[in-house]
């Protein structure tokens, strides 16, 4: 019986050390998960706040779009009215030197 009360006693120990390595890993374990689940949440929050962000920026583009299209117009407008115009000085340009070359 000795050997079969030691037996007992080794399997007891081994349970023993054994719940004691679970009790420690789930600790460990639900650290892990805390800590997941802290940056789960933190992730969400920044993507709130993206999505926020992201819609502000929508809109401004949206504002934005009809200026720069304007812009754009004035500009192709103003590159006509100076190449009239440069034509007309590079007209008078030469008109004065005729004059100036019959004197």
């Amino acid at each position: 019986m000795d050997k079969f009360d030691e037996s007992i006693k080794r399997l007891h120990s081994a349970v023993g050390r054994l719940e004691e390595l679970l009790k420690s890993k789930d600790s460990n374990m639900a650290a892990q998960i805390s800590k997941l689940q802290d940056s789960l949440n933190k992730a969400e929050g920044e993507r709130e706040s993206l999505i926020v962000d992201c819609d502000g920026l929508r809109r401004e583009n949206d504002k934005l779009r009809p200026a720069l299209r304007e812009a754009q117009e004035k500009y192709a407008a103003m590159q006509v009215v100076n190449e009239a115009v440069a034509g007309r000085i590079d007209s008078t340009i030469k008109n004065i030197q005729d004059i100036v070359g019959e004197s």
